[in-house]
C-alpha cells in the first residue's frame, strides 16, 4: 500500500517533468499545487511521526548565485534517501527562478551556482 508521503513524492517528479525553462511562476504553481501531507493518524499507522509534514514546496528561499543572479529557489520533496523521519535536501529538488520565470531545475542547475549547493545532484 502506498503511502501519503510516497503519493507526493512520486506526483512531485511526475508533475516537475512537465515543467519547462522559461515558464512563470503561477504556470509552475499550478502545475505543482499546494498538496500538503502528514500529520494523520493514517501515517501514524504507516510509521510516521504524527508531527512530520511535507508540503508543496517544502520550502522557499532566496540566493545570489556565483554569477551575481538573484534566484528565487522552491524546494519540492521527491525522493527518500533515509528513512529517518526528516526531509533534507538530497531529498528534494530545487526549482530556480530568475526575474519571476524557471531559469533550471534541480541541484545539476543550482549546485554551480550556490555553492552550499555544489555537492548535491
Amino acid at each position: 500500500m502506498i503511502d501519503s508521503f510516497e503519493k507526493l513524492r512520486a506526483d512531485n517528479k511526475r508533475n516537475i517533468a512537465q515543467l519547462s525553462v522559461g515558464m512563470s511562476r503561477a504556470e509552475e504553481e499550478r502545475i505543482m499545487g499546494s498538496a500538503q501531507v502528514g500529520g494523520s493518524l493514517f501515517d501514524a499507522i504507516h510509521g510516521r511521526l504524527q508531527y512530520q509534514v511535507a508540503r508543496n514546496p517544502m520550502r522557499e528561499e532566496r540566493v545570489r548565485g556565483s554569477d551575481g543572479v538573484d534566484y528565487e529557489v522552491l524546494f519540492y520533496y521527491t525522493d527518500l534517501i533515509t528513512r529517518d523521519e526528516k526531509i533534507t535536501d538530497d531529498e528534494m529538488t530545487p526549482i530556480a527562478f530568475r526575474d519571476g520565470r524557471i531559469a533550471g531545475i534541480g541541484y545539476a542547475y543550482l549546485g554551480p551556482r550556490v555553492s552550499k549547493y555544489s555537492n548535491l545532484r
